[in-house]
């Protein structure tokens, strides 16, 4: 049964409404005034949304902006007196999805439900279908694997750990979706975004008169990610005021909203993560001991691309059928040059790299063959000046080899390159032990 919420100040436009909807078979709730829409919006997830733009206090269009930045993708439709159409249009060009004009017409208002019903039904198959999840199969990969199936079902504050790119938010997202607070929202906050007044408000709310701009009462992350999980991204970016006022929301699970008293429970589950070397932070005082602690109970670390390069053929595959799919392109066929050529890149940027460079490639060229000098042509800088530097590193592999006398683990220790990387390697470039052993 799809749930709808009515919002308006007029409680007979809510019975009636209300009245002619349920006869339809809907759920609905109602709402008075937009603060009290959005706490409900914000705990029952309605699937559509009806709204009046015209009400005191917070009005109609705010309402829609606050539940995006609270990332409510719900469905919203206005309802609106003719002198306020011009701003429901410049809401509907800003995502909203529409707006029938006072008095309202119902049988327009039920067809316009059932199409964002069905919309909104597609839409999420097709969630579904583009959900990213991890992909990898080498041993660094498995360690992670094995990790998150542990932690997820409890509710151990977890810190990720890894360099940009390497897909800590979908680790994130992964021991979410295995949890018991899979069923409430997954609220990502990026740290580094925000300055360090706004962050502090937007983490915790604020009440009407806290400081000069607040008309109204705001609900803030915490709030937003009850029942779920809040995910802090870049978490070493916090100032230590913000630090130690976070240390205490995990310490005493509640906080007060800014400009308020009332004491409010912090019943979210808490992932960090950081690029960052947070020992280091700590040690030049730039990060707080006891919150490292804190947010480290379970540490996990996600691997660099060059540190699993085997799996680099799996993640293409992924990321060829997911783009293709979305994009509507026709599936390329993937040639080993591409493929050994792109292996011996260094890819500073981690998976995220990669992604966007196989995107790129899709939807600018539109290839029925995927081959090198694609690369070459996209990235000559990078890719151009393959054959040298291959030739460079089998030549230092070789020699390190050699002053080793053939111990590859000593090998892998100078070179700062994984076994199963040098493995690959030495069979790539056809090293044999009769070119490095006497």
């Amino acid at each position: 049964m799809a749930r709808i919420l009515l919002v308006d100040d007029k409680p007979n436009i809510l019975k009636v409404m209300g009245a002619v909807l349920r006869r339809d078979g809907y759920s609905v709730e109602v709402a008075s005034d937009a603060p009290s829409a959005l706490r409900m919006a914000l705990e029952k997830k309605p699937d559509i949304i009806i709204t009046d733009v015209q009400m005191p206090g917070m009005n109609g269009v705010e309402l829609f902006h606050s539940l995006r930045t609270r990332g409510l993708d719900i469905p919203l439709i206005f309802i609106t007196a003719y002198a306020s159409i011009p701003e429901a249009v410049t809401v509907i060009r800003e995502g909203a999805v529409d707006y029938l004009t006072k008095p309202v017409d119902y049988k327009a208002l039920k067809a316009l439900i059932r199409r964002l019903l069905s919309a909104s039904a597609e839409r999420k198959r097709f969630e579904l279908s583009e959900e990213r999840y991890l992909i990898g199969s080498t041993p660094v990969m498995q360690t992670l694997y094995e990790r998150i199936d542990a932690v997820a079902p409890t509710a151990a504050t977890v810190l990720i750990r890894g360099e940009n790119g390497t897909g800590k938010e979908l680790v994130a997202r992964a021991i979410h979706r295995k949890s018991r607070f899979r069923e409430g929202p997954f609220i990502p906050v990026n740290c580094a975004a925000f300055n360090v007044n706004l962050l502090e408000s937007e983490l915790f709310g604020y009440e009407a008169g806290a400081f000069t701009g607040a008309h109204r009462r705001k609900i803030g992350f915490f709030e937003t990610a009850q029942g779920g999980t809040l995910f802090l991204d870049e978490v070493s970016e916090l100032s230590v005021d913000l630090q130690v006022k976070l240390l205490r929301v995990l310490q005493e699970r509640a906080f007060t909203r800014v400009g308020g008293t009332d004491l409010v429970k912090a019943e979210f589950r808490l992932i960090a993560a950081t690029n960052r070397d947070l020992e280091q932070e700590v040690r030049v005082g730039r990060f707080r001991e006891d919150l490292f602690y804190r947010l480290a109970v379970v540490p996990l670390w996600v691997p660099p691309l060059r540190d699993r390069l085997p799996d680099l053929s799996l993640l293409v595959s992924h990321f060829i059928e997911r783009i293709c799919q979305r994009e509507g392109l026709e599936r390329p066929d993937i040639t080993q040059p591409f493929l050994d050529a792109l292996m011996n890149h260094t890819w500073p940027g981690n998976v995220r790299e990669l992604e966007n460079m196989i995107e790129r490639i899709l939807v600018l060229y539109r290839p029925k063959i995927l081959g090198r000098e694609l690369l070459a042509k996209e990235l000559p800088q990078v890719f151009g000046k393959e054959e040298e530097e291959k030739e460079d590193e089998r030549e230092t592999i070789l020699k390190t080899l050699k002053l080793c006398r053939g111990n590859k683990t000593e090998v892998s220790r100078i070179l700062h390159m994984p076994r199963r990387t040098l493995y690959y390697k030495l069979k790539r470039y056809g090293i044999s032990e009769t070119e490095y052993l006497p």
